[in-house]
């Protein structure tokens, strides 16, 4: 994959305006359709479509586009750009299936994430899938909502449920909003005696060979977003099509509570960075939103009540338009800030005496600080011992690698140098890319686009 800068282009058709996004990802170009009417109702729902954009990925989306006039925009888009001819699938074992899940929290962005849930649900008995997160107003009604497709076919079912609204009567997603279980095809009745959209439904998806579905919901008590997991293969439910969805239902729905937090702490983070808040402003909020004085916080932080009052204090309430700390303080604990900045999180790093601190892979190539750290500053970290052991087992026999707990920030999604530093394994240069390691070239990563503000 050749280098891509993030592309934006915006079209007014009609009564909606159609936004597209291109930007550089891990795994690949992320394609984004983001859809909204031209005056704002009280009854519009903002639509982004989401998928990898791969040569299959992109005949199936244009061939299901509602409007002619996107045709010429994806072209100016991908002008110059080499896309993947089609997608890679990773192929896992049953006993594989739950570490990939668990691994779905390293994950730096959609475009992975895209891989790893093709391999899983494949690995599940679905041929395709795609993930909903919704978001509700103050009143519950579905405001925003993104759908991530993992396949050329899902992207094509996609782009068809959203030009026909049929988000807005799909009984799936209804009940997907209300209910914490998984569903099947067949809560909804027999084919034949389905009627107006769920029967157009029914007979598009069955058109593209999705015959069989499940539908597993992820609710985040007291948070306004919702997840649903859609999953299909081509068997129909009198043909037992339903029953390995069935069987691996609770997995279904461990892989969309994954996703849903995914989602949400990624949003977090994002948020967080866009308020600049340091870390002595977010334990301020943290000891106001727990009820302590302002003369206690003073006295715990060891900062005077002075510079407190006069200066920490004024530039939080800025920086989160609030009239007061107690506000500040309460809006941060609501965005999620507080649980996510105010405590320390022990994880895992690997380190090699020979090849240095791990640094993450790209399209099958490993980095190492001391034999390619090619301007990587941060060292790949892992939940838990199990997470990492895919790492180790490629390893060569007799290898040298070995785990090492690290203490980082909550939010950290990788171990800094200072991080590496402060728990006794060494520093590195990321500046150095003469190690004497032989020469490979087959996985530079491109440039990364900058991130949304919100997935919403």
């Amino acid at each position: 994959m050749s280098t891509f800068g993030t592309q934006v282009r915006t079209l007014s058709l009609g009564f909606e305006t159609v936004q597209l996004r291109a930007s550089q990802g891990r795994a690949g170009v992320l394609l984004e359709r983001e859809t909204s009417a031209v005056a704002s109702r009280q009854d519009d729902v903002r639509i982004t479509q989401v998928f990898l954009a791969n040569q299959p990925s992109i005949q199936s989306f244009l061939e299901t586009e509602p409007h002619k006039e996107i045709e010429p925009a994806v072209e100016q888009l991908f002008s110059g750009a080499m896309l993947d001819p089609a997608p890679k699938n990773e192929a896992l074992r049953a006993g594989e299936i739950l570490d990939a899940i668990n691994q779905i929290a390293q994950i730096p962005d959609e475009t992975a994430l895209v891989e790893k849930v093709v391999s899983i649900v494949q690995a599940l008995g679905a041929c395709t899938a795609f993930f909903l997160l919704g978001q509700n107003d103050a009143q519950g009604q579905m405001q925003a909502c993104r759908i991530l497709a993992t396949s050329p076919t899902g992207v094509a079912a996609v782009q068809v449920y959203v030009a026909k609204h049929w988000y807005a009567t799909d009984p799936f997603l209804i009940r997907a909003g209300k209910s914490h279980r998984p569903f099947f095809s067949s809560d909804v009745g027999f084919f034949e005696k389905l009627a107006g959209s769920w029967r157009d439904m029914a007979e598009f998806t069955r058109r593209f060979g999705l015959r069989s579905w499940i539908v597993a919901p992820a609710h985040n008590p007291g948070r306004n977003k919702f997840g649903a997991l859609y999953a299909s293969n081509s068997s129909l439910p009198s043909e037992q099509g339903e029953e390995v969805l069935r069987k691996n239902r609770l997995l279904f729905r461990e892989l969309s509570l994954e996703l849903l937090g995914w989602y949400e702490r990624n949003e977090q983070i994002l948020a967080l960075e866009a308020a600049g808040l340091s870390q002595l402003e977010l334990s301020i909020l943290q000891h106001v939103f727990d009820g302590e004085t302002l003369d206690s916080i003073a006295q715990t932080l060891d900062v005077s009540k002075t510079a407190l009052r006069e200066r920490h204090i004024p530039s939080i309430r800025s920086r989160m338009s609030a009239r007061t700390i107690v506000e500040a303080a309460k809006y941060a604990a609501e965005q999620g800030f507080l649980a996510l900045a105010s405590e320390r999180l022990v994880v895992y790093v690997i380190h090699s005496p020979k090849f240095g601190m791990f640094l993450g892979e790209d399209l099958g190539v490993q980095w190492w600080s001391e034999s390619n750290p090619e301007g990587l500053k941060e060292a790949a970290i892992f939940s838990d011992a199990a997470s990492a052991n895919r790492i180790l087992d490629a390893q060569p026999s007799g290898h040298d690698c070995v785990l090492h707990r690290i203490d980082v920030h909550h939010s950290a999604q990788s171990a800094s140098i200072e991080d590496c530093v402060a728990a006794g394994l060494p520093a590195w240069d990321p500046c150095d890319s003469s190690s004497g390691a032989p020469a490979d070239d087959s996985g530079t990563p491109g440039a990364m686009g900058q991130p949304p503000a919100s997935y919403h």
